[in-house]
């Protein structure tokens, strides 16, 4: 119901009330009317992303496990990367994309996700060959 039909049938209400038993039912029709047709409003949300970079992504969640060289943490069990070629951490990263079996790194890739870090395998990977291979 629009405001216009609201005003209306409320100014009608108003209008015969002297036809009707009291002031008190006017008032109580009338709010059931604006009960039964509440108006309905759209409130957009504004959500501002933040775009990460490769560089900001490893560095805020990947350098604590593989360290800033890639030589990996032995108290965390993560095992070194410095040593594979570009190919092989695009592999070793798709299977962490897939669901392969690394458990922990799947974990891991899925708080990155939810942080909104979001980034391509093979962009990671060639990120990181560099960073290690300098």
């Amino acid at each position: 119901m629009h405001y216009k039909s609201i005003i209306f049938v409320l100014s009608s209400f108003i209008l015969l009330g002297g036809c009707t038993d009291s002031a008190q039912e006017v008032k109580k029709e009338a709010l059931k009317i604006i009960e039964v047709a509440p108006i309905k409003a759209t409130v957009e949300k504004v959500v501002e992303t933040k775009v990460y970079t490769i560089d900001e992504i490893y560095n805020s969640m990947c350098i604590q496990c593989h360290s800033s060289d890639g030589s990996g943490n032995t108290e965390k069990l993560t095992p070194s990367m410095s040593h594979l070629s570009e190919k092989e951490m695009i592999s070793e990263l798709q299977e962490v994309e897939a669901d392969q079996g690394h458990i922990i790194m799947e974990h891991n890739r899925g708080k990155i996700l939810k942080m909104g870090m979001e980034y391509h395998t093979e962009d990671m990977a060639k990120y990181m060959f560099k960073r290690f291979n300098k």
